[in-house]
């Protein structure tokens, strides 16, 4: 009678539902789901990935399949997509949302739109002041769009390279329970910066410090040299960043998408060694996250 029992107890157990917990896991989009075995795994969890829980206004979208374009083969294509990812063609996005908890519930909104050039003040001046519309002449702003568009090849250029640090403790008094409480609030920031030239004060004071040309100096002639210098130095940058990631062979695929009725083609570098996109301005910081379960039904034996 007990071995009876005991055969009955093993039967029910083989019959229970395997159940599969997960962690509620996090990382970029391409990387959450199905393991990477080639390039086209990160597409396909692309896809999967691209709901309202991980893009709130996913639904403003329309996905379509994604294409392979080529395989990075000599130094002429490589040297093109280095131009390309550091020009004013490149696909890049602007980004909102914020985390909070309302009622002990916590709630997270991601927005992400495309755009072009990071500049946008050189093909459009209608929403300036005059100041700033004087600033950015037609003269000006052709000269900072061929600045944009024309080949660089920063592996020819002799670079001086600088690091800037900057540190600020600051103290800060809020009221609770009737009483001022003070903490220590620090801020830091800190640029790498490469420059075939020396990099001047008025630059540091502007990308490190964070000062507002536009408003605050009348000196039209540095305004123009100091957004010029800066152009520089991002092309330069973006240069040298793909130059750590790429890699020849690896490969380059094509991602289509509708946003809001309007076509757009976002190119994907994807590593040959890897099969994980190392380049991509548009999709590659999206995170979403893993289902907390995942529910199998076991094999009855």
């Amino acid at each position: 009678m007990k071995k009876m029992k005991k055969k009955t107890t093993i039967s029910l157990l083989l019959l229970l539902i395997a159940i599969c917990m997960y962690g509620q896991k996090s990382g970029p989009i391409y990387e959450i789901g199905d393991s990477i075995v080639n390039c086209e795994t990160n597409f396909e969890n692309l896809v999967n990935n691209w709901t309202n829980d991980n893009v709130t206004n996913a639904y403003e979208y329309k996905l379509f399949r994604y294409a392979f374009v080529e395989t990075i083969t000599d130094s002429v294509r490589y040297k093109y997509y280095r131009n390309y990812f550091s020009g004013d063609k490149m696909l890049s996005c602007s980004t909102s949302g914020n985390s909070g908890e309302t009622n002990g519930r916590k709630y997270h909104t991601f927005y992400i739109r495309p755009e072009y050039a990071t500049h946008r003040e050189f093909n459009d001046t209608s929403n300036m002041t005059e100041k700033q519309k004087t600033i950015l002449s037609d003269d000006f702003r052709q000269k900072a769009r061929e600045l944009s568009t024309r080949d660089l090849d920063v592996d020819k250029m002799t670079l001086k390279h600088y690091r800037y640090e900057y540190h600020k403790a600051d103290t800060v008094w809020q009221e609770a329970d009737h009483k001022s409480i003070s903490s220590i609030s620090n801020r830091s920031n800190s640029h790498d910066i490469a420059y075939p030239d020396s990099i001047s004060a008025n630059y540091i004071d502007f990308r490190v410090f964070g000062k507002n040309f536009y408003d605050q100096s009348d000196d039209i002639t540095e305004i123009r040299r100091l957004i010029l210098e800066d152009l520089l130095v991002s092309r330069i940058q973006l240069q040298l960043s793909f130059n750590q990631a790429v890699q020849l062979s690896d490969k380059v695929y094509a991602v289509r998408f509708e946003y809001l009725g309007k076509l757009y083609t976002n190119y994907v570098i994807c590593s040959a060694k890897t099969n994980k996109v190392v380049l991509d301005y548009f999709f590659k910081g999206i995170n979403a996250e893993q289902p907390k379960l995942l529910v199998r039904a076991s094999k009855v034996i």
